[in-house]
């Protein structure tokens, strides 16, 4: 039997969401040092943790090198594989919530719109030049600009530093992720009415086929998942409770979340794998 691969990401905010859902599940990440890429969970024994980048993470799941995987669900939908293995295992940790978003210079006045930057991209053309934008979504961006019908658009790759991009030059407008906008508007960027390319959080990825046929690394994902289920129902609880408190005599009671879908995320796996296994039983 082998152990279950765990790709976490290596730094970054969902590296410290991770730590802390993991720490509120009482699972302890032991790793030897910041620079070490393994690490692993005394309570989980069958558990071998890969500490990779994000961007690496859904490459690797799909690749087989990992098992399961923690990264933004931008990251999984703009790096898996289209006809791959990869798949959905929990679709909201409760953390890293953000938005893939499409912003424009402040000084670009009449572009408010997804409309209005396809106007500002025949403008561009008909001047012999096609608009440039930066991104590291390549793929995610390419499908909304299409959705959208902006044509005559040359997708410029940065893996950082996107806010300076318009004002160096190297592009026109950029897209990327963003959780409060703060840093847009401190570069004087500012984000379309409707250019939100997605919404996104921190999810968990597994290779079906890889888990499909290891009954050892499923015992394993489902004892995380029912940590993670339990930490996740505790939280909700006490956010319903806090507002019942805080509420005004007279207001409707916030009616208690029907066991959110995150409850059952074991059972979910066990149905989305069981096409690449006859033998895989949800017991």
């Amino acid at each position: 039997m082998s152990n279950l691969r765990l790709a976490l990401p290596s730094t970054g905010a969902l590296f410290e969401g991770t730590s802390k859902l993991f720490s509120d599940c009482g699972l302890s990440i032991r790793r030897a040092n910041s620079r070490r890429y393994t690490a692993d969970v005394p309570q989980l024994p069958g558990v071998d943790v890969l500490f990779q980048r994000q961007s690496d993470i859904t490459i690797e799941i799909d690749g087989g090198s990992a098992d399961i995987g923690i990264v933004g669900l931008d990251r999984f939908y703009e790096s898996r594989l289209e006809r791959g293995e990869t798949i959905l295992i929990h679709k909201d940790l409760g953390f890293g919530n953000s938005k893939l978003v499409i912003a424009v210079p402040d000084a670009w006045l009449d572009v408010t719109s997804m409309a209005d930057l396809a106007d500002i991209a025949l403008e561009f053309r008909s001047k012999g030049r096609d608009l440039r934008i930066a991104s590291k979504y390549q793929r995610l961006v390419k499908r909304f600009l299409n959705q959208n019908d902006v044509n005559y658009v040359s997708m410029v790759h940065v893996s950082g530093g996107l806010e300076a991009a318009p004002v160096i030059g190297y592009a026109d407008v950029i897209a990327d992720i963003t959780a409060t906008g703060r840093t847009l508007r401190e570069n004087d960027l500012r984000i379309l009415i409707d250019g939100t390319v997605m919404e996104s959080q921190s999810v968990m990825v597994g290779n079906a086929r890889t888990l499909a046929n290891d009954q050892n690394k499923l015992q394993n994902i489902r004892e995380i998942l029912g940590k993670i289920d339990a930490n996740l129902r505790t939280r909700d609880n006490q956010s319903i409770s806090a507002k019942i408190e805080g509420q005004s005599e007279g207001e409707t009671a916030p009616q208690p979340i029907q066991q959110r879908e995150l409850y059952d995320s074991y059972k979910r796996l066990i149905e989305n794998i069981k096409p690449f296994s006859e033998s895989v039983q949800n017991r």
